[in-house]
């Protein structure tokens, strides 16, 4: 079990590794002109990988609190550690973000093609898919709350309750950004090479921030069926 909660943490540490590395390579001096733009900087995608910083080190903060707090098991007045036993529901979830993912990279690599009837496919498929996986993830709260098994003074299941609720919040506010790109990309004209660019640039953006969030989906997942 500790080989496995080992290799857990090395697997996250890398990719904390991999983002601040990627800021360290400072990517905004990159030069990547957008078709019809003369503009020579990256100010969104630094933004973004800014932010997964964030989210990556605040993911870290959470899942070594929670190996921590499993570690002590009980006593000096704390309640006993008592594993969740997660409903096989969770692994329909998972398969159903790594589709999402896959619809997000098809919406891309489209875009890139200025195949915007395809890049619009792509973004509404993930979000449908999405979706599912947020309404998948309150059926399992559902039915764990609904087992009578545990409660919020349950540890492991305070736990299980906040990792999949920060998670699926983080994809609802890319959901509210999936949403803009969207309906921009519905209204924008084919011959504004400048708007299409732009447009590439934000479904790209997305593409990533779903590829960061499987990622983080895939480690707790690991984290919490392991345990």
């Amino acid at each position: 079990m500790m080989t496995a909660l080992f290799i857990g943490m090395l697997t996250g540490i890398t990719v904390w590794w991999f983002l601040v590395q990627r800021l360290l390579n400072k990517p905004w001096t990159e030069h990547g002109i957008l078709p019809g733009s003369q503009d020579t900087m990256s100010a969104p995608r630094v933004g973004l990988w800014v932010f997964l910083g964030m989210i990556g080190s605040l993911f870290l903060v959470f899942m070594s609190a929670y190996i921590m707090r499993m570690g002590h098991g009980h006593g000096g007045g704390m309640q006993e550690w008592v594993a969740v036993d997660e409903p096989a529901l969770l692994w329909l979830n998972t398969a159903l973000l790594v589709l999402a993912s896959v619809a997000m990279q098809r919406a891309q690599g489209a875009a890139v093609r200025n195949d915007l009837a395809g890049a619009r496919t792509g973004l509404a498929a993930a979000g449908v898919v999405t979706l599912a996986f947020l309404s998948g993830q309150l059926w399992v709260w559902e039915m764990l709350a609904s087992s009578g098994q545990y409660s919020v003074q349950t540890p492991a299941y305070t736990f299980f309750i906040l990792l999949t609720a920060v998670h699926g919040l983080h994809l609802i506010g890319g959901l509210a950004v999936l949403g803009s790109a969207a309906r921009r990309l519905w209204r924008v004209d084919p011959g504004n090479v400048v708007a299409v660019g732009k447009l590439q640039m934000s479904v790209e953006l997305c593409a990533t921030y779903w590829h960061f969030l499987l990622l983080v989906w895939i480690l707790l997942f690991w984290l919490l069926m392991a345990t």
